[in-house]
């Protein structure tokens, strides 16, 4: 039962569900509200995909580490996908899944498609743990996923590196510094766009990310010449290191690829260029697992690519 309450310019509802705690939500507007109210209270008997979606987005994504990134599929999901979110979520099944799938692998990478699946796991997760919705089981689990494609084999070339970084103090100081941070600590695009001063010891020569993509916190090593183009960031040196946004340095990247005749290169492959460079180093596994936060080293022998020249060396 529903109930929609005023509350100064607000309004409050709150959904009394018989062995189930209160759900309450703040809306601007009663349209908003009476909206709000009517997707919650319908029968959980006769709840589609779609719903299940929409629950997650308002209860559980904003909770989550990923539910922005969670909250953009589903959204998308419920814009683009009424086929498969109007099916009834108890009984969604493989070949569902598999007419999605075979479509939108035509659409998006492969490597898209195992994601979006993730999404749909992690909804129904929820779902069959928390809610009272006559689930039986998770059609995700079991379901033959797209055949990810060979990892990339992207090395920079001698001198490769040089050209990017004196291109990249051309077109944007402060792109530069982010590339070679790349190239010699392995740390994602993503770590880099949220590096903060106060995270950074210059004189131990670590940095520490807080929060990473698997879920934990970890210190990076800096070699010396990490150290010293972070003293080429402008000041004030407080808060955050780049005030460029994930998405500028992306861009940024790109310009500078292009203008070096690098065009095939993305600013992700210089992690691989760092794990790579870090075992020529001669480090093993673990301590460049540890730098670079691989938990599975499976996952980690698809970012290095050794060059068979430089094996052949060391053979003798």
């Amino acid at each position: 039962m529903a109930s929609i309450i005023r509350r100064g310019t607000k309004w409050q509802v709150k959904i009394r569900t018989k062995g189930q705690r209160i759900r309450s939500k703040t809306f601007d507007t009663q349209y908003e509200a009476e909206q709000w109210a009517a997707q919650e209270s319908k029968p959980v008997e006769g709840a589609t995909v779609g719903d299940l979606f929409r629950k997650y987005i308002s209860q559980v994504a904003p909770s989550r580490r990923n539910g922005e990134w969670e909250r953009s599929v589903l959204s998308r999901m419920l814009r683009a996908e009424k086929k498969l979110c109007s099916v009834a979520a108890k009984s969604l099944g493989k070949s569902h899944l598999a007419d999605w799938r075979d479509r939108r692998i035509t659409e998006v990478a492969t490597s898209t498609v195992g994601r979006e699946l993730d999404a749909i796991a992690a909804v129904y997760r929820v779902a069959l743990e928390e809610w009272d919705m006559g689930l039986t089981s998770n059609p995700v689990h079991g379901f033959r996923r797209p055949k990810l494609p060979v990892p990339r084999d992207v090395r920079l070339a001698v001198g490769d590196d040089e050209r990017l970084i004196a291109t990249a103090i051309d077109f944007n100081r402060e792109i530069a510094p982010a590339i070679i941070l790349a190239i010699e600590t392995a740390m994602r695009q993503g770590e880099i766009a949220k590096l903060r001063w106060e995270h950074i010891d210059l004189e131990a020569r670590t940095a520490l990310l807080p929060m990473t993509k698997n879920g934990t916190p970890r210190k990076v090593p800096l070699s010396r010449r990490a150290v010293e183009a972070l003293t080429w960031c402008p000041p004030p040196h407080a808060g955050r290191v780049f005030k460029l946004t994930q998405h500028a340095i992306k861009y940024a990247f790109s310009q500078v690829r292009e203008q070096c005749g690098l065009g095939n290169v993305r600013f992700h492959d210089l992690r691989h260029e760092a794990a790579s460079r870090l075992f020529e180093k001669g480090l093993n596994v673990m301590e460049v697992a540890s730098i670079t936060g691989h938990k599975n080293l499976k996952m980690l022998q698809r970012y290095t690519h050794l060059r068979a020249e430089d094996l052949a060396k060391k053979l003798g």
